[in-house]
Parts: C-alpha cells; sequence; structure tokens
C-alpha cells in the first residue's frame, strides 16, 4: 500500500516523471529483488507464463503510475483495487470455478466492494473540485513562477548524462509529437493526439485500466506447472515484466522512427529518466512493490485467484491514509469521515467475499 507513495513524492514532481519511466524502475527493482527467493531456499525455476504476466502487469503498472499522478493516491488505489476485486472474482468464482460457501453471499460482497469504491470516488471528487477552484485563483501569479522554473530547468539540462537526457526529451506523457513542448506541471488538461482532455479525468480512466488489465496479471501462475507455482513463480514473473518492459521502449522508439523518418530524431522524442533525481524514489517505489507482489503471488497460490488477490486488495486503506494524512489530497475531517467510511464498505466487501470463497489450497487451482 506504501509503493506509490514515492511516484507521488517531491522527487516525482520536480521532473514531472514520465509513466513508462517510472514503471521502468519498478520493473528493473522486481527484477533483481526476485532473486532473493533463492535465500529462502527457492530453486530457480522458470515457465513462459510468466511472460504473458508481464504483458498484463507493465502496461498495468504505468496506467496505474498515470492515475496516481494526476487523480491522486487515495482515489486511484481505490479504483484500482476495487477493479482488480472484480477481475479476481470472474476469474476465480466463474471461470475457474473456485468453490465458494455462498453464490449470493459472494455477490454480495461484490456489490458491498462497488458501493465503497463510489464512496471513495465521489467524496474524494467533491474535495478536488474545492482546490482546483483554490488553484484557479491563484493561476495569475504563476507565470512569472513558470519562467523562473524554465530557467531552472535549463541550468539543469546543462548538467545531463546519458539517464538524464532533458535536452532531448520532447514529449510528456502520453503527449505523442514531434514538436517540443512546455513543461506540463500545474497544467489541469493534457493534449492526447491533439486533443484535449482533463488530467483528473485520464488518470481516474487509467486507474480503470490498470484494475481491468493488471488484474490478471497473476492468473497466468494458474496454468503454469510443477515447481514453478508460489515463490518458484516469482522469478518468471520478475523476468517476463523485464522483457515487457524493454519491449515497450522499443515500440515507443519504433513508432517515433516510422513518424519521424529519423532515428536521432526519435531518439530525442525519448522522456528522460532523470537518473540522478529518480534512482532512489524508483528503487524504493519498485522494491516495496516487489515485495508485496511476493506476498499477493504466495496468497493465490493458497487461496486462489478470488480469494487471495482479492484479499492482497486491502492495501487500499494504507493508500488512502497517505493520500489524506500526507499528501493532503482530502482536508475536511466530515468528508475525511466519510472517505474512510466508504473505504471500510469495500474492504468489508473484500472480506465477505474472502470468508465465503473455500481456499483452494497448493495444487488444487
Amino acid at each position: 500500500g506504501s509503493f506509490a507513495v514515492p511516484i507521488k513524492g517531491e522527487a516525482a514532481n520536480s521532473v514531472d516523471i514520465d509513466p513508462l519511466v517510472m514503471q521502468s524502475y519498478k520493473s528493473l527493482m522486481c527484477f533483481l529483488t526476485s532473486w532473493l527467493v533463492v535465500l529462502l531456499g527457492q530453486e530457480v525455476t522458470f515457465t513462459w507464463w510468466g511472460l504473458v504476466s508481464g504483458l498484463f502487469w507493465v502496461p498495468g503498472g504505468a496506467f496505474n503510475i498515470f492515475a496516481i499522478r494526476n487523480a491522486g493516491l487515495a482515489i486511484s488505489q481505490g479504483i484500482v483495487a476495487s477493479s482488480i476485486v472484480m477481475v479476481s472474482f470472474i476469474w476465480g468464482n466463474i471461470i475457474f470455478a473456485e468453490p465458494a460457501k455462498s453464490q449470493m453471499a459472494a455477490y454480495t460482497a461484490v456489490w458491498l466492494i462497488m458501493a465503497g469504491l463510489y464512496g471513495m470516488s465521489y467524496y474524494s471528487t467533491a474535495q478536488q473540485a474545492v482546490n482546483e477552484e483554490i488553484m484557479n485563483a491563484s493561476d495569475h501569479g504563476n507565470n512569472v513562477m513558470d519562467d523562473d522554473d524554465e530557467d531552472e530547468e535549463g541550468l539543469v539540462n546543462e548538467r545531463g548524462d546519458e539517464f538524464d537526457n532533458d535536452l532531448h526529451s520532447l514529449t510528456q506523457p502520453l503527449e505523442i509529437t514531434s514538436q517540443k513542448q512546455p513543461p506540463m506541471r500545474g497544467k489541469k488538461t493534457i493534449v492526447v493526439c491533439g486533443r484535449t482532455y482533463s488530467r483528473r479525468n485520464l488518470g481516474l480512466l487509467s486507474a480503470l485500466m490498470c484494475g481491468t488489465w493488471g488484474g490478471s496479471c497473476l492468473v497466468p501462475m494458474h496454468y503454469s506447472k510443477g515447481d514453478t507455482n508460489g515463490l518458484g513463480y516469482v522469478i518468471s514473473f520478475s523476468t517476463g515484466a523485464m522483457v515487457v518492459t524493454i519491449c515497450l521502449w522499443i515500440l515507443r522508439y519504433t513508432y517515433q522512427v516510422i513518424k519521424l523518418k529519423s532515428l536521432r530524431e526519435a531518439y530525442t522524442t525519448l522522456p528522460s529518466f532523470h537518473f540522478r533525481v529518480m534512482w532512489l524514489p524508483g528503487a524504493t517505489a519498485g522494491s516495496l512493490w516487489s515485495l508485496g507482489n511476493v506476498g499477493s503471488i504466495v496468497a493465490v497460490e493458497h487461496l486462489g485467484q478470488g480469494v487471495g488477490y482479492s484479499a492482497s486488495q486491502a492495501a487500499l486503506l494504507i493508500s488512502g491514509f497517505w493520500g489524506i494524512f500526507y499528501f493532503k489530497e482530502v482536508t475536511k475531517p466530515a468528508t475525511i469521515g466519510k472517505w474512510f467510511l466508504s473505504a471500510f464498505v469495500a474492504i468489508a466487501g473484500i472480506l465477505l467475499l474472502g470468508y465465503e470463497s473455500s481456499p483452494v489450497g497448493p495444487g488444487r487451482r
């Protein structure tokens, strides 16, 4: 529940980190830390199903990063967690036919989750509207500051290296263009393929995409055989994630080559890794997520997709604490209380779903 904090931290904000860049840090740390399972006595095993998991997780992770940075930590993780529960329920209880004590109670749990999601979205959006009004009132005083920011960025650019190629980074997250764009920090809209959209609305949509697509990232483990289950799947998962991440960079570069008809100009459109600024936040986010992922894999192995992965989404409460009390995304006490009431409704649904679903146990998936 804490892995997203560095994604929205001061370091990431200072460079307006690209979602794929941040996801690359996560994928790298996931790969490096996965080998620690060897210290637990786990033999090195590999299954190609890990690559399929990577196809689900890496794009979903990039969507999640964009959601966190544009819609807010509390609301985005509420949407992600709740939609993952829905996807896991469909896979576990409907497709895999994992046993449930009562189908009626299981569906009631799903409706509780949906109600909790709606509450978190509503109360977070209400506070966001107030915050945007305050920001609009102060926009006139920001023009001079923006000019100063551009001057400071120019000084930073002069000290860049191969990991900090700010001079060559012409595009911003989701902006596909060959023309140089101004820094997006503080802007409430974003241009996607020539059309302007609200950053918050795109963030909410990205959170939903993360949950619905990325929520299937551990489903391939259901088809892995023998000693590639459980902890034996960790290395396969991380290897697949690393391969998919590299492939996404190749696709991004190839697209620009085709569009610009120049290898050099295509390279200049790639975003900076900001290594000097982001190595520690990126490593922290990736390590925290990797640790939680190991727990999720073990949970799915012993409890099944419907229960195990659903129960792990209780991390949304931790994300809520960070979003509300650290990042001050919601400030009114009454609104905070209603948000947490909604969160507890969603968590009650998760717990009820776990209670009503019979554990499948190792080897019975």
